[in-house]
């Protein structure tokens, strides 16, 4: 009898997770070893055995750690001890003291008094820290209630550049020259406004939300939002004229011609391809601090006399002068201000900005004020070059420390000062959906931290400010636990997603297998979302491949074709269903479908990038961004250093749920037949009680189980070679980005009922994140599944989204949060984000969203107001496992 129960676990390690399920649903019930493993028909001996083979843990020891865990959390809610102790079936207060002093180190009581000293700690700490200057926390308050009187210039921005680029245009000037021209004409018309108390100058007007004020029409409401936006009559007659008619382009688009399959999966989702050339960068920022635009027109003026004429060169030296001006509007209008001796600015606030101004951007950065200024107004003109959307800022710490370092020895700067201008610089930068990124820490080639003391600053002013603005950390195994764990407090107080992180020890080496050079592989930064970029050295083509491998279980399931819309047929015959004997023959088809959908969104990056280059140029990115003004070539051109492009991953987790199902049920059990599998999904599960055998009776990712866990492993190993493979195949420089934005919801409405349990329509897991609510299994089970994903093959980086209980992540709880995170990391963690909020909060939000105008969370890999999102995502979001137990 023993040896068949011996054979019958070894062949259902899908029984251990129904095990657990069980324990997890019937924490508050009484739970004997003995009781339970007859439950499931095995012996008490053999049962504890494995159990504790599978978990670490003794039965007794799990099912303590679990209850004394939540126990806890409702000790912080307020729970009286007898009650909680009560509810958790102990006999007596003592039984459950001893369990939690085993747990904890301590008593509830002494438990309960840690947290409250903590937070008073905490509290103490943090009015120590600089405070919001009364100029910061009002222009906070402009910035985050809309107040700016800077939208009545909004128009600006697109109306100028269109004057400029429709002009040169018809007067036979390239479309690289003319996108210069568009840029120049900016530059030299946009009205400088100085916002009372800013000691940053300097607008990038917005991403035009609506279409009047990007590009108003010539009826009574268009000269209304015109004459609004202090444009000139003679400006907005040449805007409507040259609007009405357009010249045309100086060179013919190509046409993208696509195959009925590649066709076929852009309208379903599996497999789309296209070539993003806009807002996906971090320029070289640090050559305009270094250089000034004046030393950058040298730069262009050496390329030309080296290589001869082009039409790049002539586009870079026009925004170089024209840049150069920038800063010397804004000197002039501060000085007209100092003149007219007006109440609402300070004598010493404009002077600054004169003195600034009057250097920067023309000439290099001299002092730690001027190279923030020039910082921005750099990063302003790459915004007007292709609007702000993920155009992000790099290694702010890195790139400033020079500068705030030999202010703070020359005695011309203090560390409140610094942190007072960079309050400034990142309310400049807040959006309601921000995903410029600024990216701190890291490592250096050496091998030591780069953490510096503007590291720490930035998170002081991330915390004091609160509000979304995209940060993120860069860490290593050299990364010191103090600023991780600092770093991990932040999170945990502003609770708005921020900041993020990512692991050098995975990264680094994931880029220079790509070819990139050690010293470059080691100053990655993020833009956007997740997306890698070597800054002011690559063209990143971020998220420019989009696909769902989960649909390969359609194509495989139906010899090719789609279960959504039966007639189409993207996917390649692998056979009838009754041809699968055996499960690897089954793996090998959704294999050769995995195959097939990355070959397709390659084939269609590929076209796209031939229309790319024509209708794309980006001079002023060519003119930051190492490789082009040496080569001549447009930083759409390949003209960039490192030319890559990333192609999105999503559905891994899906995928793995869905063939651990089919491994069990349909090949280990033989309870169901593929056809009879087919016919169930097709009918998206008429009997509920299969769907919740499927989603209950069989493994899921991202519980620590092995058996799930390791077929996610191999598809992601799989699919990354497979890029490698299309890598040659196509000559371009393809990296694996498991990662879905928030298209999660797309992918899935354009999908059928999968076998682990999805209904038709609903939403595929995010990225690398288990689907929602699979993950029952505790944060440090998570994080485990997540670590054994081949990373190291992913250059594009991993996402994945973590949800813990405020209470979870109190202060109190810090270090060992910081450990658990650490050893996740050495196993391999490469991207984590982490949302702070509970359940019961985000549904009250959802009823009564006037109450929660500031509740954030993080969507994807941005953070964003949770009722400025869709129905669809606040339900994903709410979906999501909120983890209670470490």
């Amino acid at each position: 009898m023993l040896m068949q129960t011996c054979v019958k676990i070894k062949a259902e390690v899908g029984t251990l997770y129904d095990i657990l399920k069980y324990v997890h649903d019937n924490i508050k019930e009484p739970l004997l070893a003995g009781n339970v493993a007859k439950e499931f028909g095995y012996s008490k001996w053999y049962f504890c055995d494995r159990f504790k083979s599978f978990t670490g843990r003794t039965f007794v020891e799990y099912v303590r750690h679990y209850r004394i865990q939540l126990a806890a959390l409702d000790i912080l809610k307020g729970t009286k001890i007898l009650d909680i102790a009560i509810s958790y079936g102990y006999d007596s207060i003592s039984g459950f003291n001893k369990a939690f002093l085993k747990e904890y180190g301590c008593s509830p009581t002494e438990y309960l008094k840690q947290v409250k000293e903590s937070q008073f700690y905490y509290e103490k700490r943090r009015i120590s820290m600089f405070q919001l200057s009364d100029r910061c926390a009002a222009l906070r308050e402009e910035a985050v209630n809309e107040k700016s009187f800077m939208k009545q210039y909004f128009a600006q921005g697109n109306v100028y550049f269109t004057i400029g680029h429709l002009k040169a245009l018809k007067e036979g000037y390239s479309t690289t020259e003319s996108i210069a021209a568009g840029i120049s004409y900016i530059l030299e018309k946009f009205t400088p406004v100085i916002i009372p108390g800013e000691l940053i100058v300097g607008f990038n007007f917005g991403e035009a939300e609506c279409d009047e004020y990007y590009r108003p029409r010539d009826n009574d409401n268009g000269w209304q939002v015109i004459r609004k936006n202090h444009i000139s009559d003679a400006d907005a007659r040449l805007f409507f004229e040259l609007v009405k008619n357009p010249p045309a382009a100086d060179t013919e688009s190509p046409a993208v011609n696509l195959t009925e399959a590649e066709t076929q999966s852009e309208q379903e989702w599996s497999a789309i391809g296209r070539c993003i050339d806009s807002n996906h960068t971090v320029l070289g920022y640090e050559a305009v601090l270094k250089k000034g635009f004046l030393g950058l027109l040298r730069e262009v003026e050496d390329a030309e006399q080296k290589n001869g004429k082009n039409p790049l060169y002539e586009a870079a030296k026009k925004i170089c002068i024209s840049a150069a001006c920038m800063g010397e509007k804004y000197a002039q209008k501060a000085k007209e201000l100092l003149e007219s001796d007006n109440d609402n600015y300070q004598k010493e606030d404009l002077e600054q900005i004169i003195d600034n101004c009057s250097r920067v951007p023309r000439h290099p950065a001299s002092s730690f004020t001027e190279a923030v200024q020039a910082i921005w107004f750099a990063h302003i003109i790459n915004t007007w070059e292709d609007h702000i959307n993920a155009n992000s800022i790099g290694r702010l710490d890195q790139i400033l420390y020079p500068y705030y370092a030999a202010d703070i020895e020359k005695g011309i700067l203090t560390r409140e000062k610094a942190f007072e201008i960079l309050c400034c610089l990142w309310i400049k930068l807040y959006r309601d959906y921000d995903v410029q990124q600024s990216c701190i820490g890291g490592t250096s080639p050496d091998g030591s931290s780069d953490v510096n003391e503007l590291s720490y600053l930035m998170l002081d002013v991330t915390e004091q400010l609160n509000f979304i603005r995209c940060l993120s950390v860069r860490y290593s195994g050299k990364t010191e636990k103090a600023f991780l764990k600092r770093a991990l407090e932040v999170v945990g107080h502003v609770q708005k997603g921020v900041p993020f992180f990512f692991n050098d020890d995975i990264m680094v080496p994931a880029l220079m297998a790509k070819g990139i050079s050690r010293e470059d592989a080691f100053d990655y930064t993020q833009i956007g979302c997740v997306e890698t970029v070597i800054p002011g050295k690559s063209n990143p083509h971020a998220v420019t491949g989009e696909t769902n491998l989960l649909k390969a279980i359609e194509y495989a399931l139906c010899n090719g074709a789609s279960m959504m819309y039966p007639e189409f047929n993207p996917g390649v015959k692998t056979g009838n269903i009754s041809s699968f004997k055996t499960y690897k023959q089954f793996y090998e088809a959704v294999l050769a479908q995995i195959q097939n959908i990355l070959d397709l969104s390659c084939s269609k990056i590929a076209k796209h990038r031939i229309a790319s280059i024509v209708n794309s140029p980006r001079p002023y990115k060519s003119l930051l961004t190492e490789g082009c003004l040496e080569s001549g070539k447009d930083f759409n051109d390949a003209g960039a250093r490192y030319d890559y492009y990333q192609v999105m991953l999503g559905g891994i987790p899906n995928l793995a749920d869905s063939l651990a199902v089919i491994k069990k049920f349909v090949f280990d059990e033989k309870k169901y037949s593929l056809g009879e599998l087919k016919e169930i999904l097709l009918n998206n599960f008429p009997n509920e009680a299969v769907r919740a055998e499927f989603i209950n009776k069989a493994p899921k990712y991202g519980n620590d189980i092995d058996e799930v866990d390791d077929i996610a492993v191999d598809i992601m190993d799989k699919a990354c070679d497979i890029l490698d493979v299309m890598s040659e195949k196509y000559g371009l420089s393809f990296h694996a980005q498991p990662f879905t934005f928030l298209w999660m919801i797309e992918h899935g409405q354009h999908s059928a009922a999968s076998p682990d349990g999805r209904r038709k329509g609903e939403p595929i897991a995010y990225s690398c994140s288990s689907m929602q609510g699979r993950d029952f299994n505790g944060l440090t089970a998570l994080l485990n599944s997540i670590s054994k994903l081949p990373s190291l093959k992913a250059p594009g980086t991993t996402s994945a989204i973590v949800e813990l209980d405020p209470k979870l992540f109190c202060d109190r709880n810090l270090d060992t949060l910081t450990d658990i995170f650490i050893a996740a990391s050495k196993k391999g963690l490469c991207n984590v984000q982490f949302n702070i909020i509970d359940a019961d909060t985000l549904i009250d939000a959802q009823k009564h969203p006037e109450h929660y105008n500031n509740l954030a969370v993080r969507v994807s890999g941005f953070s964003q107001k949770f009722n400025l999102l869709s129905p669809e995502l606040q339900n994903h979001i709410i979906g999501r496992t909120k983890h209670t137990c470490l």
